[in-house]
């Protein structure tokens, strides 16, 4: 019976994964920026981090409002993750370190800008000792969603976050293995979802039975590691 329960619970928990809720930011409209940025914040709480809201941003002054909001999240003790969900706003080259720490809100604004128009995953925390923020960017993970999505049954697992900059970001990600010798890590938009160890809460449900629907993709990280994912569709 134990057995089974965990394995609810962790399917439960999951399912929030493919779900999320779309927002509009809504500030004194000027130039048009029109893309959607995909974000979640972790409190702490096990399932928080499983979901995420996606923002419409319109506008540079937008953009600066949800950066805010982030600054803020951080300052309250939470994980901000966020990427761009346009693919229009991937991939421009930027030689902006990957790694941030600073007591300047407006400094950090500016390499969180730098690091999504580069088309990273950005993680956020803060440091209520010194007073600092800390940011970490590494490349997303993003499905082709020309592919089809398939069904994929395993167990929940965590595992070595694969080294995608130097230095390496360290921790552990979600991820559901599906044989002996295969192993998808979760992503939602290209984003691992990532902690920084495993909490008693995570090992509560590690090993729980889950059915998710995505598509698989193949990578090598930095060290020269294949790994794979599975890139869940996350309902708009």
């Amino acid at each position: 019976m134990k057995k089974i329960l965990i394995g609810l619970i962790g399917f439960m928990g999951l399912i929030g994964v493919v779900g999320c809720e779309k927002e509009q930011v809504n500030t004194p409209s000027e130039t048009s920026q029109g893309h959607d940025i995909y974000y979640s914040i972790n409190d702490g709480n096990v399932m928080s981090g499983l979901s995420g809201t996606t923002a419409h941003i319109n506008t540079e002054t937008e953009f600066d409002a949800l950066l805010d909001h982030f600054c803020d999240y951080a300052q309250e003790g939470a994980q901000v993750m966020f990427c761009s969900v346009s693919s229009n706003s991937k991939g421009s080259s930027t030689n902006t370190p990957t790694s941030i720490s600073t007591n300047d809100r407006e400094e950090l604004k500016a390499w969180m800008k730098e690091m999504e128009k580069a088309g990273k995953t950005v993680q956020v925390t803060y440091d209520e000792g010194s007073n600092t923020w800390n940011g970490r960017a590494y490349a997303n993970l993003g499905s082709n969603d020309t592919q089809e999505a398939q069904n994929y049954n395993g167990s929940l697992v965590f595992v070595p976050a694969p080294v995608l900059e130097e230095p390496p970001m360290g921790g552990v990600v979600w991820a559901m293995q599906v044989s002996a010798d295969s192993t998808l890590i979760i992503t939602l938009h290209g984003m691992m979802m990532w902690n920084d160890s495993i909490s008693d809460d995570m090992r509560l449900i590690e090993g729980a039975t889950v059915m998710l629907e995505g598509v698989a993709g193949t990578y090598t990280d930095l060290q020269g590691n294949v790994f794979m994912t599975l890139g869940i569709r996350v309902e708009e």
